[in-house]
């Protein structure tokens, strides 16, 4: 999975990729297109990798990772008045990210100036909603110019398609509608798939509070006026205490345990994160254990056995035959792979059982 870490300038995007990705990258203002991006990657925290571990006494234990690009603040209006080839520049960063991670200010500091004079954050989510809609639009009227010049020499079935389907997007961007909200046929997805449109991502709104703000995390939708926000589709948000919390990220899980007690956090901002990453996305985490290493694999819902084979290697799907599978919870309580054979409740399962949340599975496989 990978996502793009967006926002305004003066936001915290930096500490919040640091507080990710356990990075150092300089925290300092820098902003504009023109900016340098970084990419980092965080491993997901799962403990069931540890349990799992006790059993199969792997070599190597190996989790599921995510990859964060944080880019330079996108200032108001920027997407209009820069430059199109830096802007060209900026959205090609984000081309391939599942997801975008939009950090919003909603911590006061006199040090640091906010750009629009103020903190406010629900006034924030709109103004770089808008943005994005300006870009989108911006890329579609052009395209659009284009098209209507090839369909006056040769109309193709494909190109009308494309044709009404961005008709369509440039109504809903003109009403300031972005396009994750459109209904679309799998074969208009299709067409439209080579397109960066930054209104069309899942979004995952991150609020960043003060350090003493460590009680209003479950509450921020409350108290900043995010109901609209919370209920759209394609949307979800949390938020952390990005200073403090980006501090303890650097320490070792141990070390950081009593730090968290101590602000009331049942978990960390990396966990939280992608917790809601996950959920905004439709992922989850399946297991593979054995002698050479215990892995954590990513898969969408609705991934059949051969499908998520793929994902491990394109071998596997190839030369499927069957999947030897067991819960997490079953497999812990009975405590080998052999155990739960000889009471028959690892189960085979064929080319389309749909993995479950905490599968434990042993691909059968021949090329």
């Amino acid at each position: 999975m990978k996502v793009g870490i967006v926002g305004l300038p003066q936001v915290g995007k930096s500490t919040i990729f640091n507080l990710l990705t356990g990075g150092h990258v300089d925290t300092s203002s820098w902003g504009g297109a023109k900016g340098e991006a970084h990419i980092g990657v965080a491993q997901v925290p799962d403990p069931r990798l540890a349990r799992l571990a006790e059993i199969f006494r792997p070599k190597k234990v190996v989790h599921a990772t995510v990859e964060y690009v944080d880019l330079p603040g996108l200032a108001r209006r920027e997407s209009r008045n820069e430059d199109p080839r830096d802007m060209s520049t900026y959205l090609h960063s984000l081309k391939n990210a599942d997801a975008l991670l939009h950090v919003v200010r909603a911590f006061e500091d006199e040090s640091i100036l906010h750009p629009e004079g103020s903190v406010n954050p629900l006034r924030d989510v709109g103004l770089f909603e808008l943005e994005m809609i300006f870009a989108d639009l911006a890329v579609i009227e052009k395209r659009l110019d284009r098209l209507s010049k090839d369909l006056k020499k040769a109309k193709t079935p494909e190109l009308e398609l494309e044709d009404a389907v961005l008709g369509r997007f440039k109504s809903a961007l003109e009403e300031e509608r972005p396009l994750r909200e459109l209904p679309l046929t799998e074969e208009e997805r299709k067409r439209v798939r080579g397109f960066t449109f930054l209104s069309a991502k899942p979004l995952l709104l991150v609020l960043n509070l003060g350090d003493r703000d460590v009680s209003r995390i479950p509450r921020v939708v409350e108290e900043f006026g995010l109901q609209r926000q919370a209920a759209q589709q394609g949307v979800g948000i949390t938020a952390v205490c990005g200073k403090i919390e980006a501090e303890i990220a650097c320490l070792d899980e141990e070390e950081a345990a009593p730090f968290l007690e101590d602000l009331g956090l049942s978990a960390s901002g990396l966990s939280r994160i992608i917790h809601q990453s996950y959920e905004l996305l439709g992922l989850f985490s399946f297991f593979t254990g054995g002698d050479a290493e215990v892995h954590a694999w990513t898969i969408p819902r609705n991934t059949t056995a051969q499908q998520a084979a793929g994902v491990i290697h394109s071998d596997f799907e190839r030369g499927f035959i069957k999947a030897e599978v067991i819960a997490y919870e079953e497999l812990i309580r009975l405590g080998s792979f052999p155990a739960a054979r000889n009471k028959g409740l690892l189960r085979l399962e064929g080319k389309d059982y749909p993995v479950q949340e905490g599968d434990v599975v042993l691909f059968r496989f021949n090329i």
